[in-house]
């Protein structure tokens, strides 16, 4: 060979290994890290969801101030215990660089990242720190403090001549005048503790909150310092009382917050009690009528309270702050995160009250009552003592099964949430290798089409909404809670329906979930796919077989198994079969996994991404 053909091949060597170095880590071949493009000439840094938000904003903003950064938000609130599934992705080697969750952690850990000696908590209440601060250390900062209070919908009461309660005698009456209409008048999600606790104190502000002696056998109690007996008698009864009078039932201790909000925008339910983040859902969904948010009304007219208790909270990653670039890149963000530029991005994602000393911030901009109550006092600090755990004993005494009694005393050995210790239960299984989280998507379908006999099965894959956002890591499998799918109801149950293949094609390019598009893929059993996330919109499905590589027959029906909710009606031809006796996801999931012992992603080939 000519020494030019030598250089020649050299170079080419060379530009062969050049191609390869810059694959975006970005696009795997077995994952999607995010369905909007990635830029890997930048510095990324991720920062997962596991709270509720629409980040764009502040998606915008950090970028702007930072252009060397692209700022990846991803969806990795998987379940209902967000916490110990974050630990979880620690130890996988899959935790973001930042991370918001809604829920304190409570005890030291060596996952996230002590941030208790960086300038920028300086800029923070020093209350606000000591109740994130666990032994001296600060393994979370307050993004916001939530207000509790109730939100209606102020169209449905403007259209029936309904006036918003001015005390609490009022508000009973209007319940009774909205049941008799056939509306249900006030219905909390009462699956969650926190919201039993908030409406059982929003109700009976007068007689605990209102007197300073009682706030500090409250505050005593709270601290594990003393009983509740002779204390909170009167907001166990408020509950009770919302059962009696039939406003409330037992299916509401295990509803859908998020099929509740739905039916408060169609005018179902008039009332919600809620934390007023609602008002951001409703910015983002825009329902046709107008959504209010008042504080609880009291026996004195005109004295609506609402309840402010730590909201949403910021937490970073031990590991990624190993990283010297990484680690002032984050910290440059969390001090700009103090200036009121950031603060006012950051609040307009997680609406509530800033922590920080010197911000001013708007409260009318939150609702106008909101701020009414702040600037006129009218706040009433109660922070949550019990966990999920108590709620089956709320539902026994509010329909009359447990005693009072009893009842105070389950509230006296109630124990705040120790989310982490779910993860020293037994296991169900064992992972022989890492699952991404498509894998566990297509493994999920495997199990659904198997359980239900069906053509095909789907699961929207890594969107927050009836999607699958869990991972499954090598080795002992524990928290089955991370197969939870939200807006979910307890009896949206594994249905199958018949579906065009004409239809099948449709929605597989435009899932349409509660009316709106999703930008996500369904993972399927039955199937084959070749997908483009960061394609444009009708650009996605680059190709759709059977899982043979048989086309799909446009006029042929297949049957489809799904878990209700997760289809929209317009491409349905009939509904086939429910099936209650699986459970829930999590319990199909984790009876599958007990049955087989050890699992393994399917590596079938099913789902080829593209991203070019």
């Amino acid at each position: 060979m000519k020494k030019t053909g030598i250089i020649a091949a050299l170079l080419a060597a060379l530009l062969t290994l050049s191609a390869c170095g810059a694959v975006n880590p970005y696009t795997p071949s077995d994952d999607i890290i995010s369905y909007k493009p990635v830029d890997p000439s930048k510095t990324v840094i991720t920062i997962g969801k596991y709270a509720v938000a629409n980040t764009d904003e502040l998606e915008a903003v950090l970028e702007a101030k930072f252009p060397q950064v692209d700022f990846v938000f991803t969806e990795p609130d998987a379940g209902d215990n967000d916490i110990a599934y974050m630990k979880l992705m620690s130890d996988g080697g899959k935790l973001e660089d930042i991370q918001f969750c809604a829920h304190i952690i409570g005890t030291e850990n060596d996952f996230l990242y002590d941030m208790s000696g960086e300038n920028f908590t300086g800029a923070f209440n020093l209350s606000s720190l000591d109740s994130m601060s666990m032994g001296g250390k600060l393994y979370q900062i307050p993004v916001s403090n939530t207000l509790m209070g109730i939100a209606y919908n102020k169209s449905l009461f403007q259209r029936n001549g309904w006036q918003v309660p001015a005390d609490l005698d009022e508000l009973y009456a209007l319940c009774d005048t909205i049941e008799a209409a056939g509306i249900r008048s006030f219905v909390p999600c009462l699956k969650y503790f926190t919201v039993d606790e908030s409406v059982a104190f929003g109700l009976s502000y007068d007689d605990i909150f209102a007197s300073a002696e009682n706030q500090v056998r409250y505050h005593s109690f709270y601290s594990g310092g003393g009983s509740c007996k002779g204390l909170l008698e009167p907001a166990f009864q408020a509950v009770k009382n919302l059962y009696d009078r039939g406003y409330v039932n037992a299916d509401d201790f295990s509803s859908s917050v998020t099929e509740l909000r739905q039916e408060l925008y169609a005018g179902k339910i008039a009332m919600l009690p809620s934390n007023v983040s609602i008002l951001t859902f409703a910015k983002d969904e825009k329902p046709a009528d107008e959504i209010g948010f008042i504080g609880y009304p009291t026996k004195t007219p005109g004295q609506r309270w609402m309840q402010i208790a730590p909201g949403n909270l910021l937490s970073v990653s031990a590991v990624s702050m190993q990283d010297a670039k990484k680690k002032q890149i984050i910290l440059n963000a969390l001090e700009y995160l103090t200036t009121d530029e950031g603060q006012t991005a950051l609040l307009n994602c997680f609406p509530g009250v800033s922590s920080l000393k010197d911000y001013p911030q708007d409260t009318d901009a939150i609702s106008q009552e909101a701020g009414d109550c702040i600037k006129n006092g009218r706040i009433f600090f109660a922070d949550y003592y019990a966990s999920n755990d108590l709620v089956p004993a709320w539902r026994q005494y509010a329909s009359g099964q447990m005693t009072l009694e009893d009842f105070v005393a389950a509230n006296d050995a109630a124990k705040p949430a120790d989310y982490l210790g779910a993860l020293n239960e037994a296991p169900i299984g064992t992972a022989a290798e890492d699952f991404t989280v498509l894998d566990t998507s297509l493994y999920i379908t495997d199990v659904m089409r198997e359980a239900a006999g069906a053509d095909v099965a789907l699961i929207l894959n890594g969107s927050f909404f009836t999607g699958n956002l869990a991972r499954i890591f090598k080795g002992d499998i524990r928290l089955p809670s991370r197969f939870v799918l939200k807006s979910v109801g307890s009896k949206d149950y594994l249905t199958t329906y018949e579906i065009t293949g004409a239809n099948l094609k449709k929605l597989m390019e435009h899932p349409i979930i509660k009316g709106a598009e999703v930008n996500a893929l369904y993972a399927c059993s039955g199937l084959k796919i070749k997908y483009a996330p960061w394609a444009p919109a009708d650009a996605n499905v680059l190709s759709l077989t059977l899982a043979d590589g048989t086309a799909i027959d446009d006029n042929a029906t297949y049957t489809v198994a799904v878990w209700a909710g997760a289809i929209d009606g317009r491409y349905i031809s009939a509904k086939l079969q429910e099936f209650p006796d699986v459970g829930a996801n999590k319990d199909l999931m984790t009876a599958a996994i007990r049955k087989a012992g050890t699992i393994s992603p399917a590596h079938d080939g099913r789902v080829t991404l593209v991203w070019d």
